[in-house]
C-alpha cells in the first residue's frame, strides 16, 4: 500500500467520530423564520452551527432541534 492511503484512512476514522455533521432546525419565536443548517457537535455535547441572528435581527430567541 502507499504511504499516503494508510495515512488518510486513519485521518478520517479519527476525525470522523469527532467531527460529524448533524443537521438542525432553528425556529426564530419572533417572526416564525426557520433555518436548516449543518452543525458539529462539540465535547460538552452543544452543537455549533456558527448562526448568529435571523433576518429580523433577533439574536437569542430560538427553537433549536436536532434532525435525524
Amino acid at each position: 500500500m502507499r504511504p499516503e492511503t494508510m495515512s488518510g484512512q486513519g485521518v478520517s476514522e479519527d476525525m470522523g467520530a469527532s467531527n460529524q455533521r448533524i443537521k438542525v432546525h432553528i425556529r426564530c419565536r419572533r417572526c416564525g423564520e426557520t433555518f436548516i443548517l449543518r452543525g458539529v457537535r462539540d465535547a460538552k455535547g452543544h452543537i455549533e452551527t456558527g448562526f448568529k441572528r435571523c433576518l429580523c435581527d433577533n439574536e437569542d430567541d430560538f427553537d433549536i432541534e436536532p434532525l435525524h
